[in-house]
């Protein structure tokens, strides 16, 4: 692998916001996508004032295969308001898609 590659996904990495949780993190010792509902909770409960979007995720039983899928019209119906809070929303999954596809990649090429 090209080292300046390399470089670059690994700050990419730590600028990742799960690498700013507690390390005793259940949620960080599997990809994402294989999360239970009660870890995308804790997932969301980490993030600063993302304690009522936890709830939301209990009630509407999302794991974190689904979390992965959300999109802004699901967040409008699931009661995500205003605006603004989903989109911060889905930055923070597309931040979190982003660290799952280049850990998937640095796996591949043996890192």
């Amino acid at each position: 692998m090209d080292t300046r590659l390399q470089d670059g996904a690994e700050a990419l990495l730590e600028g990742c916001p799960t690498a700013e949780v507690s390390e005793g993190a259940r949620w960080e010792q599997r990809p994402a996508g294989q999360w239970t509902v009660a870890e995308v909770g804790a997932w969301l409960t980490a993030r600063s004032g993302a304690g009522e979007l936890a709830e939301l995720v209990r009630e509407h039983a999302i794991s974190g295969r689904a979390l992965l899928r959300l999109t802004e019209g699901t967040l409008r119906r699931m009661g995500v308001a205003p605006r603004s809070r989903r989109r911060e929303l889905l930055r923070e999954l597309l931040r979190l898609r982003l660290q799952q596809e280049l850990e998937e990649l640095l796996s591949i090429v043996g890192e």
